[in-house]
């Protein structure tokens, strides 16, 4: 019997200790890093929305904080999020928009 009460002390402690890391560690990793290798000069990115690569005080570059996707902030505004399709900034379902 008190093996029984051992081991299943065991695993609730080893059950909560796991949980603990998880939840710590997820905290820590919420947003992604921007590349280091991407390219600094954004004038060399085309907007993934639009596919032009002109960028202006008028119209600024946006990166995504995600994933790090150039695109122009009314672009951004105009899609709705990012169109990077893995991102999770990006609009779901009928929230998004086609190209057009």
């Amino acid at each position: 019997m008190t093996l029984l009460i051992a081991l299943s002390m065991a695993i609730a402690g080893f059950v909560l200790g796991f949980i603990a890391i998880y939840t710590m560690r997820r905290g820590f990793t919420r947003v992604k890093p921007t590349n280091p290798e991407m390219s600094k000069d954004t004038e060399e990115t085309p907007c993934p929305w639009c596919g032009n690569q002109k960028y202006s005080t008028k119209n600024p570059s946006f990166t995504c904080p995600k994933c790090g996707a150039v695109h122009h902030q009314s672009c951004w505004g105009e899609y709705g999020g990012c169109t990077t399709w893995e991102c999770s900034l990006a609009p779901a379902g009928e929230d998004a928009k086609e190209v057009g």
